[in-house]
């Protein structure tokens, strides 16, 4: 599908020239993968599937909303900052800012609660800026955008007080764009100008999850279907355009599990696993391959205290954890143009801190978190990563829906 893309940028510009993006690596395959979870549960690690209560939800697991007594709206908004290093390449400094996700949530009649988000999935965005001497001298500019993002309503309710169930449908939508430029030294050469752009079609598919609460104690799970994606593909040059069908991209099943532990009255422990079952048959390539994406996370949290007199540190909730991403692209090794070359994963690591305000009313919110970590390998990929992103969450609620219907 990008198959004049690829094989140039995999077997030079990571080793070779000038190169930012939200990530690099974003160039090999579908993009980033994103995490949807608001900045306390991204302080824990994005340990979030046995999170409940009237405003502790999360994204992952649709269950969590069944406690919800009130209009919620919560937006998160994640700047990064990045440090790429590469095989005889000076350090670069990149940064961004992204929206990984937005929800609001409302209580209804018979104990339901109805949400509705904006979540990303992946992020494809990059840049590549690289100096050309076969042929005549010119500098070609790489530029890469969009990703895959999901549209979803989600229902939840508390069957009995121990079991919590919720279902999300989500609408998958996005696209991806591709521009090549190349500029001759020469100014009596004309630029030559590429593009490629894919579609993803506007389907649906279904995410079940379910909350097991029992003394301090919670469980949490949640399974979400597959869905077969064909590809649209418009690819343009100067004065010539081509549209044609380039396949289908299979996005897969996958699951999340994970607990929530109390250790005292004012400390938790949490932990998650959650994958996605991506692999080989996900998308039919030469130039990259596919592995299940997995992402272990553990946190800590010391709870804020609401007695009278106590100081604002101990009101103040605090959060550490920590998580290994396993992204599902498996890109061509450094120096090899198609993964008959050899095929190296994306392993990312970070450890993760955080902290939250409450509005005297309990009605508003902002927590922050910040997570310190790296990915990729000079020695296998010719680049890796270091990366600092922080997290802000905004919630705000309306008070007087509080208990209008869930009494």
């Amino acid at each position: 599908m990008r198959a004049r893309a690829l094989a140039f940028l995999l077997a030079v510009a990571l080793t070779q020239g000038p190169a930012h993006a939200n990530s690099i690596l974003s160039i090999g395959g579908l993009g980033e993968p994103q995490l949807e979870e608001p900045a306390r549960l991204r302080a824990l690690g994005g340990a979030g599937v046995a999170e409940h209560g009237t405003r502790e939800i999360s994204l992952v697991n649709p269950a969590s909303l069944a406690d919800v007594e009130r209009i919620l709206l919560e937006v998160t908004v994640l700047p990064a900052l990045r440090r790429v290093s590469a095989t005889s390449v000076p350090v670069e400094t990149a940064h961004e800012t992204t929206f990984p996700s937005a929800r609001a949530v409302i209580a209804l009649p018979g104990g339901l609660a109805l949400g509705a988000s904006y979540v990303a999935g992946t992020d494809a965005e990059f840049s590549v800026v690289r100096d050309e001497s076969a042929g005549a001298p010119s500098t070609v500019t790489v530029e890469g955008d969009g990703g895959i993002n999901f549209l979803r309503v989600s229902l939840a309710r508390r069957i009995v007080p121990a079991l919590r169930l919720g279902v999300d449908w989500e609408a998958i939508a996005g696209s991806y764009h591709e521009s090549w430029v190349r500029a001759f030294s020469d100014s009596g050469l004309a630029t030559e100008r590429d593009s490629l752009a894919v579609r993803y079609p506007k389907k649906g598919r279904w995410r079940f999850g379910a909350q097991l609460v029992k003394e301090g104690w919670t469980v949490g799970a949640v399974f979400e279907t597959s869905q077969r994606l064909p590809l649209d593909v418009t690819r343009a040059t100067v004065g010539a355009s081509d549209r044609f069908s380039a396949g289908q991209l299979t996005l897969p099943s996958g699951f999340a599990a994970g607990a929530s532990a109390p250790l005292g009255a004012r400390y938790r422990a949490v932990a998650q696993y959650r994958r996605a079952s991506w692999s080989r048959s996900s998308l039919q390539s030469d130039l990259v391959d596919f592995r299940a994406q997995q992402r272990f996370s553990v946190g800590f949290e010391r709870k804020r205290s609401s007695e009278e007199g106590t100081s604002f540190w101990g009101r103040l909730p605090l959060r550490i954890g920590g998580y290994i991403l396993q992204w599902p692209d498996l890109l061509p090794r450094a120096g090899a143009s198609d993964v008959s070359g050899g095929t190296a994963g994306v392993d990312e690591r970070a450890v993760t801190l955080g902290a939250g305000l409450v509005t005297k009313d309990n009605g508003g919110g902002l927590d922050v978190s910040l997570e310190l970590g790296s990915r990729g390998d000079r020695g296998d990929l010719g680049v890796t990563e270091r990366f600092a992103r922080l997290g802000f969450s905004f919630l705000v609620s309306d008070e007087t829906w509080k208990g209008t219907f869930n009494k």
